[in-house]
C-alpha cells in the first residue's frame, strides 16, 4: 500500500536473502544465520563508533513494516533479541539499539524491510554522527562476523 520502490528495482537485500552477490560483492561470509523467515548479517555500511552492527531482514521481499505479516514480525522480534544478546556477549558493548525506517520521509532508502541492531558504547553519539558512515572492507567485517558466528555456534551447542 505504501510502497516506493521504483519500477525495475533490483533489491540488494533479496539478493542477500537468496545467498547471491550484490553490487558490493559476496555477502555470504557476513551472514550470521538464515532460517525459513529471516536472514541476519553484519551490515555493509557502518557508523565509525559502532562497528559490526547487524541487519535482520525477512527472506521474502517485504518493503516496510506496513506490509509485514505477523508471523514474520514475531520472528524478527525474536531474532532481534538473539542478536542483542550476541552483541553483548561477543563485543562487550555497553548497550544496544534497534532502528528501522519506513518510507522516504521516515528515512528509508532501501526498499526492503531491514532492522538495524547496533552495539552501543558510552558516548558513541550514534544518532549525531550520520556523516561518519562508511563501507568497511571484507577484512574489517570478518572479525565481527566471526565473533557473532562463534556465539551462535556455542549457543546451538548448548541447546
Amino acid at each position: 500500500m505504501y510502497n516506493h520502490a521504483p519500477e525495475g528495482y533490483v533489491c540488494p537485500l533479496c539478493q542477500i536473502a537468496r545467498g547471491e552477490p550484490t553490487d558490493r560483492g559476496d555477502q555470504k561470509p557476513d551472514v550470521l544465520f538464515r532460517n525459513g523467515f529471516l536472514t541476519a548479517f553484519v551490515a555493509g555500511k557502518w557508523w565509525r563508533s559502532n562497528p559490526g552492527h547487524v541487519i535482520i531482514i525477512p527472506n521474502a521481499h517485504i518493503e516496510n513494516l506496513y506490509d509485514m505479516p505477523e508471523d514474520t514480525g514475531h520472528a524478527l522480534f525474536d531474532a532481534s533479541k538473539e542478536v542483542v544478546l550476541a552483541e553483548k556477549a561477543a563485543y562487550g558493548c555497553d548497550g544496544t539499539s534497534t532502528r528501522q525506517h519506513n518510507e522516504p520521509a521516515g528515512n528509508q532508502d532501501v526498499w526492503h524491510f531491514h532492522l538495524h541492531v547496533f552495539p552501543r558504547y558510552a558516548g558513541d553519539d550514534l544518532y549525531l554522527r550520520h556523516e561518519e558512515t562508511y563501507w568497511p572492507s571484507a577484512e574489517e567485517k570478518r572479525p565481527y562476523a566471526e565473533k557473532l558466528k562463534h556465539y551462535f555456534a556455542e549457543k546451538a551447542g548448548r541447546a
